[in-house]
């Protein structure tokens, strides 16, 4: 599930990159319904960007929580290691 948010953001921000390129090749005095309509575009782009990664925030946080609450094991380290098992 953390892939489908992953890719969503990434392809969202990809166009809203292509708008942002788009709007600083657009003259604002000749073209500035086309503007508009980007800049709109732009804005819900950039609000649907923000609640993906909210979303992908609170899962990350769920799968931290279940990590915390897993019983503490220390980690072996060489010298804690059995003379047997090296």
């Amino acid at each position: 599930m953390k892939e489908v948010e992953k890719n969503e953001i990434k392809r969202l921000s990809d166009r809203l990159d292509a708008i942002r390129h788009q709007q600083a090749e657009l003259s604002l005095v000749e073209a500035a319904d086309k503007y508009a309509e980007l800049e709109k575009e732009k804005a819900t782009l950039e609000t649907e960007i923000e609640r993906l990664r909210s979303v992908q925030s609170q899962k990350l946080s769920k799968e931290a929580q279940k990590l915390m609450s897993l019983p503490f094991r220390r980690a072996i380290t060489k010298k804690s290691r059995p003379i047997w098992a090296s």
